[in-house]
């Protein structure tokens, strides 16, 4: 898709947005969406453009039969509008996501490179058997990139990891790659580095969970009081619907348990799991 979309905007997407959206260009690498700014700009031109097309056949279809209001295609642009931020922001959620990939597993990598460094192994071969092991998630896919920009192209493997550490989404791997570069430089012992390393990703790692394991329990006593105080008031509102007719408002009484019942409930629920994935630790 990516591809028919640049033959058809590339063009006018080089001409109107040539050296813009940097920030977003780095984004894109970062997320290894593989594909060029230009590409990723047209294939969004090109989704506006089928949307357009979709929503303006249906617009007449309806008006011809139905004689649909003509305001209806103010839908149109904010259709177009909603579209356009997920688009442009949606590369940042995939980097996020592999950040979130990455230091899940760093620990262990770590701790794999520590072995085979122990072994003598090369750091090019290091990288290469981890690109090679489906274990390590996000961490494999930056090793395939590291082994590919050093053995298809040809370029030194320390000048390689330099230049990796400013391009991986997680500071914390672009860190560790910096320390074995600066270490192969100096001389020093990479085997010892990468072990310290270890130990500290790894504590880190404890910390981490240490800390969701308290936030949950905090997160925790707040939702069982939420919903102990909704179910209170359902009770308390049932109650008084047995003596009284009177309206809360614009709402009857069985209105108000409908909407706690089934709105009120069901959606703080949904936002508590989302809250809880969004801070919960990736294994």
């Amino acid at each position: 898709m990516y591809g028919f979309a640049f033959m058809l905007f590339g063009g006018i997407v080089k001409k109107l947005f040539k050296d813009s959206f940097k920030g977003l260009k780095k984004t894109i690498k970062r997320a290894n969406m593989k594909i060029s700014i230009y590409e990723y700009l047209s294939m969004i031109l090109f989704t506006l453009f089928l949307i357009t097309i979709f929503f303006l056949g249906i617009f007449f279809a309806l008006y011809y039969y139905f004689h649909l209001n003509v305001l209806f295609l103010i839908i149109l642009p904010i259709i177009l509008l909603i579209t356009l931020i997920i688009l442009y922001l949606y590369p940042g959620f995939v980097t996020s996501n592999r950040r979130r990939d990455i230091e899940s597993k760093l620990a262990y990598s770590v701790t794999y490179m520590t072995a085979m460094a122990e072994a003598g192994v090369a750091p090019i071969k290091i990288f290469e058997n981890i690109a090679k092991s489906p274990l390590y998630g996000e961490i494999t896919e930056e090793a395939k990139n590291i082994a590919i920009e050093s053995k298809v192209f040809g370029k030194d493997i320390v000048t390689v990891l330099a230049d990796y550490s400013f391009v991986t989404p997680s500071k914390k791997f672009g860190d560790l790659l910096q320390g074995i570069v600066a270490t192969i430089r100096s001389g020093g012992d990479l085997n010892v580095y990468l072990r310290n390393k270890a130990d500290g990703i790894m504590f880190d790692y404890r910390e981490i969970r240490k800390e969701f394991t308290d936030t949950l329990g905090i997160y925790s006593e707040i939702f069982i009081s939420f919903i102990f105080l909704i179910l209170l008031l359902i009770v308390t509102i049932s109650i008084f619907k047995l003596f009284s007719t009177q309206k809360i408002g614009p709402f009857t009484f069985d209105d108000v348990l409908n909407i706690l019942t089934y709105i009120v409930v069901p959606g703080f629920s949904i936002l508590f799991i989302l809250l809880l994935d969004a801070i919960y630790p990736e294994e």
